[in-house]
């Protein structure tokens, strides 16, 4: 009776084996998850976007192609996107002679906000409204301030997440040809 018992268990056993194997895969998955929507890395393509600026002019990634192009995405309320705002102003200011553009991409902003911060800030680049935050998705970026420089091909060659100083926008400039 004992085998009987034993053996009738036995194809019942087997089954939850198969089944504990079958599903191990997926469990390894779910503890160990393959990265599938990173960030845009230094030496890949920027990702293509269209938006349209303040002034309802077009600003994508093709508009800039050709020069290089330093990208900052901000929001009229981020204190440290304000901080760093003489900084990417002085940026544009040098790119019409040197060569390359600065754009800005207004982030979990609104557009009556981002106009008064660019008056207020006397901001001399173009300003993009991301207002539906797909750039800032395809970007994969948290949150502002962060600066993509990208080279006249459309490769990025330099990603500043948060605040952006003289020394690293130098630096980022030059991996991106641009300045001595």
């Amino acid at each position: 009776m004992h085998w009987q018992s034993l053996w009738l268990g036995l194809p019942l056993m087997s089954c939850a084996f198969a089944i504990a194997l079958l599903a191990a895969p997926a469990w390894a998955q779910h503890v160990h998850p393959e990265p599938q929507n990173s960030a845009p890395v230094v030496g890949a393509a920027a990702v293509p976007f269209d938006l349209k600026t303040l002034d309802g002019k077009a600003a994508g990634l093709e508009t800039f192609r050709g020069k290089p192009l330093v990208m900052n995405f901000f929001a009229s309320w981020c204190d440290p996107c304000r901080e760093e705002m003489p900084l990417i102003n002085e940026l544009a200011a040098k790119g019409a002679k040197q060569g390359y553009n600065v754009l800005g991409i207004a982030v979990e902003d609104t557009r009556a906000a981002v106009t008064e911060f660019a008056k207020e800030a006397k901001l001399v680049f173009s300003i993009a409204l991301d207002l539906n935050s797909t750039v800032k998705r395809g970007y994969r970026i948290f949150g502002p301030p962060a600066t993509f420089f990208i080279d006249a091909q459309g490769t990025i060659r330099d990603v500043v997440l948060g605040p952006l100083t003289p020394e690293r926008a130098r630096d980022a400039l030059k991996k991106s040809g641009i300045g001595s």
